[in-house]
């Protein structure tokens, strides 16, 4: 009896050290533990542990309350390893996982109850697998600070205006200047300016044509003198170089054109009268005819009609009351409506002068003039008065043919 008793309780000791093989190998094979969300507890309820198989089975345990969200599909649980022989004496089949819904509770031992032993210890609880710590969430981004707004700009009066910085009252001292020692040349020519004692200066307020146009013909001529005077100090001097230089000056003045703004004809007026003869007179106006009538080519010939306007403008300058006036004004009329100087406004006052001067006088100065008027100045009325003075004072019959046909031609009469 002793030994049935012992065996009984080798067996059950088997049965135990099996049913707790089969229960850690059935842990092993489980399916993996589900990761909780960051919302989960940290902490999952621990397993609760296996009842004794000489206990009568407990109560199952409640189904836990579904997760907010559908976990993940399990994978497939590997076969269950095969169970470890039993010993010879019969033993309960061991219990199921909790799950859900409650297996059928084991049939107890047929076998008569042995004497009560100690209750084995119990197996060990499995540590719970800890839960992986959730992320931490993601530190906010700190909003934008807005910008500040511009300052309105105020808009003030305009205060009184900002002194200027003052300059300092010591300036720095600028560097002496170097001494030039002036050249020989130079002290002499400023000697000569200093003998030169300065003309009182002209008085044009008020003054006339007549006496402008005068006064620069006054100022050329003395250009002129003074350019000669300086030459002949130099010529004394023996300064070749400065010679040199008046040569140039006066080579540069003498190629100026000089304009007569006025001719004697302007200036002396219509009331001369020709009432002399003078021998002087006559010689100039014999030298102007051959200056007039040279036969030359231009532009050498231009130089000749000049020289011949000298002569005729000399006589009535020089000799008003020379009966020579109003044929030099004449001559000076056809140089001026010629082909060399074609100066339509003086040739006409030249005609003009010579027909004032001469009411008689035998020259065709009065046809000459209407047809300037005529056919250069565009003056029509003028042309025609002029045209019927030659009908009326004209003695040349060639004249006062031509005359009538062009006031025919301008009238239609």
């Amino acid at each position: 009896m002793r030994r049935f008793t012992v065996l009984v309780a080798v067996a059950g000791l088997a049965l135990w050290v099996a049913a707790s093989a089969f229960s850690q190998a059935d842990d092993e094979w489980s399916l993996p533990p589900v990761k909780l969300r960051p919302d989960r507890p940290s902490e999952a309820e621990p397993i609760p542990p296996a009842p004794d198989e000489r206990e009568a089975p407990a109560e199952p345990a409640p189904a836990p309350e579904p997760l907010p969200e559908p976990a993940p599909e399990p994978a497939p649980a590997p076969e269950p390893m095969p169970a470890p022989e039993p010993a010879p004496a019969p033993a309960p089949e061991p219990m199921p996982a909790p799950v859900p819904e409650p297996g059928p509770a084991p049939e107890p031992s047929p076998a008569p109850a042995p004497e009560p032993m100690p209750a084995p210890p119990p197996a060990p609880v499995p540590e719970p697998v800890p839960a992986p710590e959730p992320m931490p969430a993601p530190e906010p981004m700190p909003a934008p600070e807005p910008a500040p707004a511009p300052e309105p700009v105020a808009v003030t009066t305009p205060a009184e205006p900002v002194p200027a910085p003052r300059m300092p009252t010591e300036m720095p001292a600028a560097p002496a200047p170097v001494a030039v020692t002036p050249k020989p040349e130079e002290i002499q020519a400023e000697a000569v300016e200093a003998q030169i004692e300065p003309e009182p200066e002209t008085d044009f307020t008020g003054m006339q044509e007549l006496g402008l146009v005068e006064e620069v013909a006054r100022l050329r001529k003395a250009y002129g003198r003074s350019l000669l005077a300086l030459k002949d100090y130099y010529l004394a001097r023996g300064a070749q170089h400065k010679i040199e230089w008046i040569d140039q000056e006066l080579k540069a003045f003498e190629g100026i054109p000089k304009t007569r703004y006025l001719t004697i004809a302007e200036v002396v007026g219509p009331d001369l009268k020709p009432s002399k003869r003078i021998t002087a007179a006559d010689q100039l106006y014999k030298e102007g005819l051959d200056y007039k009538d040279y036969p030359a080519f231009p532009p050498a010939k231009k130089e000749y009609l000049k020289n011949a306007l000298d002569k005729f403008q000399a006589i009535i300058e020089k000799y008003p009351e020379s009966d020579k006036i109003d044929d030099a004004a004449f001559r000076m009329g056809e140089i001026y409506g010629g082909w060399y100087f074609e100066d339509w406004a003086r040739a006409v006052q030249c005609y003009e002068r010579c027909w004032q001067w001469d009411p008689e006088t035998e020259y065709a100065a009065r046809f000459n003039a209407a047809k300037i008027y005529e056919e250069k100045l565009k003056n029509r009325i003028k042309a025609v008065e002029l045209y019927n003075a030659v009908l009326l004072k004209s003695k040349n019959p060639d004249e006062v043919n031509q005359a009538r046909e062009r006031i025919r031609a301008l009238t239609g009469k």
